[in-house]
């Protein structure tokens, strides 16, 4: 395991841990986080159709159907009946009573889900057209999917000092996919690499498309920046592409 990949690892731990703390610190509203939100929404999607997707298409020689599928249908599974995805929706609403004991919830979930980040960045890793941009996306998708947990386990009324403690176990659930599937990926072909990328591809589109996407369309009040912030994020997913080569 090479050293630039352990600090792929630790940049991640860190972002989310860093979104994972901020909420201790001072009153967030939902309309603070909608125009990051809708960044991280453009950088998955960004990542997805001008990178994973591609490369997925040649090592698979176009049959990518069923691993891309089964990547979304993964998350919309979890989502319909395990995940409880917070992110930006309710994450300064503190003492309605509807919140109770969804933070364990969204936990649970998420952290699985995080586990799922890791095999996008294990099978990108040695690709360099392809590493720095999922890198990016996964970083700017754990910050408010972070952020967003904590807030929910302050409405169960947890304190501060559990929620660090397990803010940093769910900070660490991302390299320890990373890690297990690195191992897994090591010898793979190339039709398997490509099916790994593709399922990681499917599970960012399931997250953008039905987290991300509709709080845009929901917000009357903001309507043109987290617009805006949507597509400087797809510019920055196609011009990574393009550095890359």
């Amino acid at each position: 395991m090479s050293p630039g990949f352990l600090l792929y690892l630790a940049a991640i731990a860190i972002g989310s841990l860093a979104g994972g703390l901020l909420p201790l610190f001072g009153n967030w509203s939902r309309r603070s986080l909608l125009v990051p939100v809708a960044f991280s929404g453009g950088i998955l999607l960004g990542a997805a159709f001008f990178d994973m997707i591609p490369e997925s298409v040649e090592l698979l020689h176009g049959a990518l159907g069923w691993p891309l599928l089964a990547g979304f249908l993964t998350i919309f599974i979890m989502e319909r009946f395990v995940l409880v995805h917070p992110y930006p929706e309710h994450a300064a609403e503190h003492g309605r009573a509807h919140h109770i004991h969804l933070g364990l919830t969204a936990y649970v979930g998420l952290s699985f889900h995080s586990l799922l980040d890791g095999l996008a960045i294990s099978s990108t890793y040695n690709r360099p057209e392809l590493g720095g941009v999922v890198l990016l996306a996964v970083i700017f998708h754990k910050i408010p999917d972070a952020f967003a947990l904590t807030s929910l386990l302050l409405l169960d009324r947890w304190s501060p000092q559990p929620i660090i403690g397990w803010m940093t176990v769910f900070a660490l659930s991302t390299p320890l996919g990373a890690m297990l599937t690195y191992f897994a990926l090591a010898n793979a072909s190339s039709k398997v690499a490509g099916a790994a990328i593709a399922i990681s591809a499917g599970t960012f589109l399931a997250v953008a498309t039905s987290d991300i996407l509709p709080q845009i369309r929901h917000e009357n009040k903001q309507r043109m920046w987290p617009l805006v912030a949507l597509f400087v994020g797809l510019i920055v997913s196609w011009l990574g592409r393009m550095l890359a080569g």
